[in-house]
């Protein structure tokens, strides 16, 4: 199956389940009443064929700010992405003669993806004998340029719920999410549901932890494999204000990248 241009909304899929591992995992031997500003960045690097004859690769450097406070936090991110794709250079050829001159036989194309918001409010604190419910809530708005394969130039929206259970030195975590996905000229999304669960280990009374996590959706683009993927995190705190992060993951679908590395680091203010 072809479908020139279609561009998968990969960043509004598996941010839901990245921004709950990572606030599960770095909030730990934090107070529960404990307010802060922290920055953050990452880069990021996947590749994959997806729906298509040729593999393409994309890095990303990705930079935000975040607010945590007792129940609730909240985050804005932006990207840059590097994109190498031959599905990029023929969808912009077969839309003018101007940037076929423009970028000739170099698949190379570079810009600001979409910026994204993320929040969380904790519905039920964390007991003895009960895993705190979060609701979670994430939109994208499209500053990136629409000619890319990872921006459909609309807007996206979601919600969801998100539990978490302390057990001794592990964490387990699950999330039920719902999103609704703009739609780019060319396709009409279907609006998925979105399912995921983890399991995180930490080490040196929470200065080192690990997580593995699998989120996987209902299918968004019809009769196309709908997108799932498996990630291993491991997490150092260098200091009380300084976090670095590892992720390395595998799609399992056609909708997905074959294989994904990030690193990150997070500096509390």
């Amino acid at each position: 199956m072809k479908l020139k241009g279609v561009r998968f909304p990969e960043g509004t899929l598996f941010s839901f389940g990245a921004k709950i591992v990572i606030g599960i995992l770095i909030s730990f031997g934090q107070s529960d009443a404990a307010q802060n500003w922290s920055l953050f960045t990452s880069m990021a690097y996947n590749n994959g064929k997806y729906i298509y004859d040729q593999t393409s690769t994309n890095y990303y450097l990705n930079s935000g700010i975040r607010y945590r406070a007792s129940r609730w936090s909240f985050s804005a991110s932006l990207p840059f992405i590097l994109q190498d794709s031959p599905v990029f250079e023929q969808g912009i050829n077969a839309q003018s003669k101007e940037d076929e001159t423009m970028h000739g036989m170099d698949n190379f194309s570079g810009g600001i993806g979409d910026i994204y918001f993320y929040g969380s409010y904790r519905l039920i604190q964390r007991r003895s004998s009960l895993p705190s419910l979060s609701i979670t809530a994430q939109v994208k708005v499209p500053t990136g340029n629409e000619l890319t394969l990872f921006s459909t130039g609309a807007s996206d929206y979601g919600i969801g719920l998100a539990l978490n259970k302390k057990l001794g030195r592990f964490n387990a975590f699950a999330d039920a999410s719902y999103l609704n996905l703009g739609d780019p000229q060319e396709i009409n999304y279907n609006d998925p549901f979105g399912f995921g669960i983890g399991i995180g280990r930490f080490f040196r009374n929470g200065k080192l932890s690990a997580s593995l996590y699998y989120k996987s959706y209902t299918e968004i683009i019809s009769d196309v494999d709908p997108p799932g993927q498996a990630s291993l995190g491991l997490f150092a705190r260098l200091s009380p204000a300084t976090i670095v992060s590892f992720f390395i993951g595998r799609g399992f679908s056609v909708s997905s990248p074959d294989v994904v590395f990030t690193t990150g680091i997070d500096w509390k203010l």
